[in-house]
């Protein structure tokens, strides 16, 4: 149905009714928590690298292209974390057929970020390196920030601990029935379809109903079609509104 090229779908995942032709499928990465309070989170450190980055750079005893390189690199080093911090994205895939509503979310290791560790050892080693022969005091510069960079980088290739913080897999089936209420979050593109579920362990043990929703996440293109198709698999007493969904993960 929709014509986005999809995401390279992961090994494990074996549709549950793949025999039934879709209604839709589709797969896109998306930004599953608040992405309100991430953005806030993202400027403050903007101008805040911004800062940090002229105060690093602004030496008037060095020439004007010293004092752009460092306060570049500087912007350019912080800014990079800052993003890999409130702007990560899970992956996501759809299947909706007759049946119901099938689902797959996963986030892979970021294969970038060792090469990234080790290549910036490499650079800051050499530029400190470059240093000493100005003044000697850098020497400790030189040994302690591509070390530690190096040693960080030796950690994420050899702990499979570390690599499982970065993986995940989950994949699941809703038939249409068990769906009691349709919201759509138009600014970011998402259907929220409400449902209950027995939790036996909550409430201390003893177990009870959870009530609870499952989120889809597609682009603004393909949001009418999508609630289309779904309004016309959920009976006609489902209420259908649009309002604001929180995110909390």
């Amino acid at each position: 149905m929709f014509t986005r090229k999809p995401l390279p779908l992961p090994p494990q995942l074996q549709w549950q009714n793949k025999n039934e032709p879709p209604l839709a499928e589709w797969s896109l990465k998306a930004r599953a928590y608040n992405t309100d309070i991430a953005n806030g989170i993202f400027v403050v450190f903007l101008i805040i690298s911004a800062i940090v980055a002229l105060w690093t750079g602004r030496d008037t005893s060095k020439v004007l292209g010293y004092q752009i390189f460092w306060g570049v690199l500087m912007f350019t080093i912080l800014m990079s974390m800052v993003l890999s911090m409130t702007h990560q994205t899970t992956n996501f895939a759809y299947r909706l057929t007759v049946s119901g509503l099938e689902f797959c979310e996963w986030k892979e290791f970021p294969q970038w970020l060792p090469t990234m560790l080790k290549w910036a050892a490499i650079i800051t080693g050499v530029v400190m390196l470059m240093l000493v022969m100005v003044h000697p005091a850098a020497l400790i510069g030189a040994i302690v920030g591509p070390g530690l960079i190096g040693l960080m980088y030796l950690r994420m290739g050899t702990s499979s601990r570390f690599r499982s913080m970065h993986e995940r897999f989950h994949q699941g089936f809703h038939p249409w029935n068990d769906f009691t209420k349709m919201i759509v979050f138009r600014r970011r593109s998402i259907i929220g379809l409400d449902f209950t579920y027995f939790n036996p362990v909550a409430d201390e043990g003893k177990g009870c109903m959870i009530d609870t929703d499952r989120l889809l996440y597609c682009r603004k293109a393909d949001l009418n079609d999508l609630i289309g198709i779904i309004r016309s698999r959920l009976p006609e007493s489902t209420p259908c509104t649009e309002a604001y969904i929180p995110i909390y993960a």
